[in-house]
C-alpha cells in the first residue's frame, strides 16, 4: 500500500477530465454495470455511472466479490429503498472507489491544495473531480494508495471508452439484473479487449460469517425459560452521524442492534457499536442477559437481512428459538425511520468526536509488542537469525495491523485468504527488501506461538498459506 505519486496522481486527474468533457451520464444509467479487470491485483472492479437526473455525478468502481455485493445492495432491496435508514446502510457498506463531481465549495481544503500542487486551477468550476475511497463501516476516506489511484485511472480510461461505444450503438451496455455483463480485460498483444460473460459468476454471494455463542451457561439456563407466545423482529442499521474515536483520524458509523415486539412495536433489546470494530460476539451475550432479566424466551425472531440472520443463528439454534428471515420486519422497519429521524433533526453532518479508552488499533499494536517482549523474556526467538529478531516487531505489528485495517479480521478470526492478500500484496509495498526477506520465518514462528496458546484456533492451515506465498 504505497502512496500515490505526483505521477500517479496527474494520470488521474486527466483521466477525470476527460471523462468529464465527454459527459457520459448524459445518456448511461446508474444501473448499467461494466467490469473493469486489474492484472496487477487479479480483481474487477464494477463500474457504474451516476448522473442522469442531473443532480449528483460520478463514477463509481466497486472493489471485488464484496464491492458487487455491496453495489447491488439497494437494486435487491428495491422495495425498501424509500426508507432513510436502507438507503444509508446501502452507502456504508460500500466497498469502492470513486471520482465525484462537485461544485468547487464542496471541495475540502485537502482536494483544493492538492489539485493545484499538480496545476490545476478549479475556482469557480463545476464539476470538480473529488476522489475518494469507501470502506465498509468507514466514512469516506481521500484516496491516497498508489494501486488504488492506478485502478481509478484504468477504469476511468477504459469508462470513456465503453461510454462511446454506447453512444455510437456499437455496444448495449448490461444492466444489474442482466444475464451477461460486459468485461474489459487488459491483453500482452492486443491492449484493452472487450467481452461478454456471465453475470451468474458474480452473484454467488458468500454467506455472511456466523457469530458463535460461547456461554454454555447462560444457554442452559435460557433454554429452561417457557416460550412466550410473542415474535421479535430484528434489524441492524448504521446512525445517520460519522464519528471518530479520540487518537484515530479514521471517522466511522455506530452500528445499531435492536429487537422489537412484532405486535406493538415495543422495545426488547438495543445495542450501539461505538467503536468502528464490530465485537457482535458481546452483543449476542449482552441479548442472552437481557433475555434472562425480562424471564422471556420468545417463540420466533425474524431477521431483517442476512447479516443479522448470522447474527442470531447460533444463539437461537442453543436455545431453540424459531429463526427467519424476512425483509418486510414492519415494526423493526418503524423503530429504525423512527430513531433515524430523531437524529438527523437533533444533530448536524459534521464528524462527530467521541471518546476512547484505546483504540482498536493502539490495542493490536499493544498485542503483537506483547507477544514479541514475551517471547524475547523467554529466550523463544533465540533459534531464528539475528536478521529475523531484529525485524520481529516490525513485521508483527505491520502484519496484525493490515490483518486489521485492510481485512478487518482480529487474531482469532484470521482466515487462509485474507493472510494470503496480505502476504502477496500489503508486506510487499510496506516492508523494504531486507524485512521482507525475513517475513517467512518471523510469521511462521509468531502465528505458532498464537496458535500453541489457543489465540489463532487454525493456526496450522495459516502456516501452509505463509509457507506458501512467502
Amino acid at each position: 500500500m504505497g502512496i500515490a505519486t505526483n505521477f500517479e496522481l496527474h494520470r488521474l486527474y486527466e483521466a477525470a477530465i476527460a471523462f468529464k468533457k465527454l459527459q457520459p451520464w448524459k445518456w448511461m444509467y446508474a444501473s448499467q454495470v461494466f467490469i473493469i479487470h486489474d492484472d496487477e491485483r487479479d480483481i474487477d472492479g464494477f463500474c457504474s455511472i451516476m448522473g442522469m437526473m442531473g443532480e449528483y455525478f460520478s463514477l463509481s468502481v466497486y472493489l471485488g466479490e464484496s464491492g458487487y455485493q455491496s453495489y447491488r445492495y439497494l437494486y435487491d432491496k428495491a422495495s425498501l429503498a424509500y426508507m432513510d435508514h436502507i438507503f444509508m446502510k446501502a452507502e456504508v457498506k460500500k466497498n469502492c472507489l470513486v471520482v465525484n463531481f462537485v461544485d468547487y465549495s464542496a471541495l475540502t481544503e485537502h482536494d483544493e491544495e492538492q489539485a493545484e500542487f499538480l496545476g490545476y486551477q478549479l475556482k469557480g468550476e463545476t464539476k470538480c473531480p473529488q476522489f475518494r475511497y469507501h470502506h465498509p463501516g468507514i466514512y469516506s476516506w481521500y484516496l491516497t494508495d498508489s494501486w488504488q489511484c492506478r485502478f481509478l485511472t484504468k477504469a476511468l480510461e477504459q469508462a470513456v471508452v465503453v461510454a462511446r461505444l454506447e453512444l455510437t450503438n456499437n455496444l448495449q451496455v448490461p444492466e444489474v439484473y442482466d444475464s451477461k455483463y460486459y468485461l474489459r480485460y487488459f491483453s500482452e498483444d492486443e491492449g484493452w479487449k472487450g467481452t461478454f460473460v456471465d453475470s451468474h459468476l458474480y452473484k454467488k454471494s458468500p454467506s455472511p460469517k456466523k457469530t458463535i455463542f460461547q456461554n454454555d451457561l447462560l444457554a442452559y439456563r435460557l433454554k429452561k425459560l417457557p416460550k412466550l407466545l410473542i415474535t421479535l423482529e430484528a434489524i441492524q442499521f448504521y446512525l445517520p452521524n460519522p464519528v471518530v474515536e479520540i487518537g484515530s483520524g479514521q471517522p466511522f458509523f455506530m452500528l445499531v442492534t435492536a429487537l422489537v415486539d412484532s405486535e406493538e412495536g415495543q422495545l426488547f433489546y438495543l445495542d450501539v457499536q461505538e467503536t468502528a470494530a464490530l465485537y457482535l460476539s458481546d452483543t449476542v451475550t449482552e441479548l442472552a442477559k437481557q433475555f434472562l432479566e425480562l424471564k422471556i424466551r420468545p417463540c420466533e425472531i425474524i431477521a431483517e437481512d442476512e447479516d443479522t440472520y448470522a447474527l442470531l443463528e447460533d444463539i437461537c439454534k442453543q436455545i431453540d428459538v424459531k429463526l427467519s428471515i424476512d425483509s418486510h420486519v414492519t415494526r423493526a422497519h418503524e423503530f429504525a425511520e423512527y430513531i433515524f429521524e430523531e437524529l438527523q433533526n437533533a444533530t448536524s453532518s459534521n464528524v462527530k468526536v467521541i471518546e476512547s479508552e484505546q483504540s482498536d488499533i493502539d490495542k493490536l499494536v499493544s498485542f503483537a509488542d506483547q507477544i514479541t517482549d514475551t517471547l524475547t523474556l523467554q529466550n523463544a526467538l533465540n533459534n531464528l537469525s539475528e536478521q529475523a529478531q531484529a525485524q520481529y516487531r516490525l513485521i508483527t505489528q505491520t502484519f496484525v495491523l493490515a490483518m486489521y485495517t485492510i481485512r478487518d479480521q482480529i487474531p482469532s478470526e484470521w482466515t487462509g485468504d485474507a493472510v494470503k492478500d496480505i502476504c502477496l500484496n500489503v508486506l510487499p509495498e510496506q516492508l523494504e527488501q531486507p524485512v521482507l526477506s525475513q517475513c517467512k520465518p518471523v510469521l511462521s514462528h509468531f502465528l505458532t506461538a498464537l496458535g500453541e496458546d489457543d489465540i489463532i484456533p487454525n493456526y496450522r492451515s495459516l502456516l501452509l498459506v505463509i509457507n506458501n506465498c512467502l
